[in-house]
């Protein structure tokens, strides 16, 4: 078992789900040795087990309660940094311009990160542009404010937000400020200077949570959806290039 997995068994699962998923879309592209940033790293696993894969690695987070996202005890994260060999910047995504060299990365890894910026985020992906290397992509990962179930809460009189707690005693950085629709992020993507290159969706949570056989099914049906209707799942999976001219 690998490092980063044994710090940070107390992962969801699907979160594990997600951090699988976008791991093999990198390893499809990119070969060991490439550089890798992720922007918005707590709890830290997703960018140490890319480390451990054998790519040149740096994670950038805000450094206030990294640990919380993942469950972990204070220091966990930077301790599972100094043990894989992952550089660590500490700094808010929502001050520009980052303090990373321009065109140096071949890939940045974002997910379950812009729903939380508040101050203009089509920045963020700006700089995702400006540290990029042409040709260098994107992974990206964010809820889908359509996603199926959004549409049936907003039916019953639901809200699909975040929930109300967060809003009135929560930790603020981690309220969702805004989710975004498929069509939205292709706009903002390109707005951004970046190429979409995929776009698709996962129900990355359908082996936790209720795990009796009805639930099971629906979760397994709308994963189903999700693979044929992107639109309609939960999650939107985007990757994107600075176009090789750049």
């Amino acid at each position: 078992m690998s490092a980063a997995r044994r710090a940070r068994g107390n992962l969801s699962i699907d979160a594990l789900a997600r951090y699988d998923f976008v791991r093999d879309l990198i390893r499809a592209d990119l070969e060991p040795g490439s550089s890798i940033v992720e922007l918005g790293a707590a709890p830290g696993e997703q960018i140490a087990r890319l480390q451990e894969d054998g790519y040149v690695t740096t994670a950038v987070d805000i450094g206030v309660a990294s640990d919380e996202w993942g469950d972990g005890e204070d220091g966990d994260m930077v301790a599972l940094f100094e043990s894989t060999g992952v550089e660590l910047v500490q700094w808010n995504l929502e001050e520009h311009p980052y303090p990373l060299p321009s065109s140096t990365f071949d890939a940045v890894v974002m997910t379950e990160v812009y729903e939380h910026l508040r101050d203009y985020p089509v920045h963020s992906l700006e700089e995702v542009r400006r540290v990029l290397r042409p040709g260098g992509t994107l992974y990206f990962t964010t809820p889908n404010a359509a996603y199926l179930m959004n549409r049936i809460r907003l039916l019953r009189g639901m809200s699909p937000a975040t929930p109300l707690n967060d809003w009135i005693a929560g930790f603020p950085p981690a309220r969702h400020a805004r989710e975004y629709t498929f069509a939205e992020v292709d706009t903002l993507l390109r707005y951004a200077g970046l190429e979409p290159v995929l776009a698709t969706s996962r129900h990355f949570h359908r082996d936790a949570g209720r795990t009796q056989l009805l639930p099971r099914l629906a979760k397994q049906l709308i994963d189903q959806i999700s693979r044929r209707r992107p639109t309609l799942g939960p999650v939107i999976i985007a990757t994107a290039r600075r176009p090789l001219g750049d």
